[in-house]
């Protein structure tokens, strides 16, 4: 299709008249209100139609505000004029002929007129739209809480325990920002490109089933099928990786630095089975898996400690487990006290 403005298709372009006809006899009633409002809400090219016609208008509007064209007889229009589709000259009262014949003054008066209803529609347009973008849908699962949700567009969110994302689901793109936690995302086939954002990172989707984890040293990935893009936020956004099937990576907070993790990335998953599964993780990390499941916390309580690497799988909901596995290391002090595990190097 052409992205030229003033090009549209005919029935289309009809419509998008009709409503600018009404606008341009005066306020509309509340129930034409309502009926452009959900005219406008039924598919991205009624508002690209709409904006079209009001491109036209200021188009038009200028022409007939201008001098003729020196290469105009009298019975030709501005060449501005000439070019506009048949399907949408019924927008204007006058024949393009006659304005072109009508006195400068009269001509100059009535193109002041054709701007200030441009601009009375520009408001207009203005004040509905932000009514029609799509409102972001803030989903959360609670402490120890895991939840599956399906998307309108069919995307399959699953949500590990304390985690929170905030969706938005527009007409030219579909974006997730995970704000705390863990989730991984089912993708579905969509024309729309599907974007996840994390703690500055921008993850873009290439058809994916990926895991993504806001962690305590960075944003860990993980593709389980597909591919996908990182690329880092802000105005010099760059490419950091593209990650295909099997790949794990943890990009550092702040620097960006990529770090490729040998673990399987069907691993990532076993939280949906309430496990927390951890090869070669630092101690601190494991700590907060544990602790968004349970009414017990595992409090790490130096850098020396918390920097001790670990391996293992436990039941998420098992501290007595977690306590005992960690009990067997010589590097590490572990007490008991009330619902704390505290845990020390030794």
């Amino acid at each position: 299709m052409s992205t030229d403005p003033i090009r549209g298709d005919g029935a289309l372009a009809e419509q998008a008249a009709h409503w600018f006809l009404l606008h341009r006899q005066g306020p509309l009633s509340e129930p034409q209100r309502v009926a452009f409002l959900d005219w406008l809400q039924g598919s991205p090219e009624h508002v690209r139609e709409y904006l079209r016609a009001l491109h036209l208008h200021r188009q038009v509007g200028a022409a007939l505000g201008a001098a003729p064209d020196a290469g105009a007889t009298a019975g030709q229009a501005p060449r501005a004029a000439r070019g506009v589709p048949a399907t949408v000259v019924p927008l204007f009262s006058a024949a393009p002929a006659e304005a072109a014949a009508m006195p400068r003054g009269r001509r100059g008066r009535r193109g002041w007129k054709l701007a200030a209803t441009a601009a009375c529609l520009a408001l207009a347009l203005g004040m509905a739209l932000p009514h029609l973008q799509p409102r972001p849908l803030l989903l959360a699962s609670g402490h120890g809480q895991l939840r599956e949700l399906r998307l309108s567009d069919g995307t399959q969110v699953r949500l590990n325990a304390d985690s929170v994302v905030r969706v938005r689901m527009g007409w030219w793109a579909r974006h997730v920002e995970l704000l705390q936690g863990e989730a991984s995302f089912d993708i579905a086939a969509d024309r729309r490109p599907f974007q996840v954002q994390v703690d500055g990172l921008r993850i873009r989707d290439i058809g994916t089933v990926l895991d993504v984890s806001r962690r305590l040293q960075g944003t860990r990935i993980g593709v389980m099928s597909g591919e996908v893009e990182v690329w880092s936020g802000g105005t010099a956004s760059r490419r950091l990786a593209q990650l295909d099937a099997g790949r794990v990576v943890l990009v550092e907070r702040g620097g960006g630095a990529v770090q490729r993790l040998d673990m399987p990335a069907a691993m990532l998953l076993d939280w949906q089975q309430r496990k927390v599964s951890f090869l070669d993780e630092r101690l601190d990390e494991v700590a907060a898996a544990f602790n968004r499941h349970n009414a017990v916390q595992v409090v790490v309580e130096d850098a020396a400690a918390a920097s001790v690497r670990l391996s293992g799988s436990l039941d998420a909901h098992r501290v007595t487990a977690l306590q005992a596995f960690l009990q067997r290391d010589a590097r590490l002090a572990v007490r008991r006290d009330g619902d704390t595990v505290r845990v020390s190097s030794r």
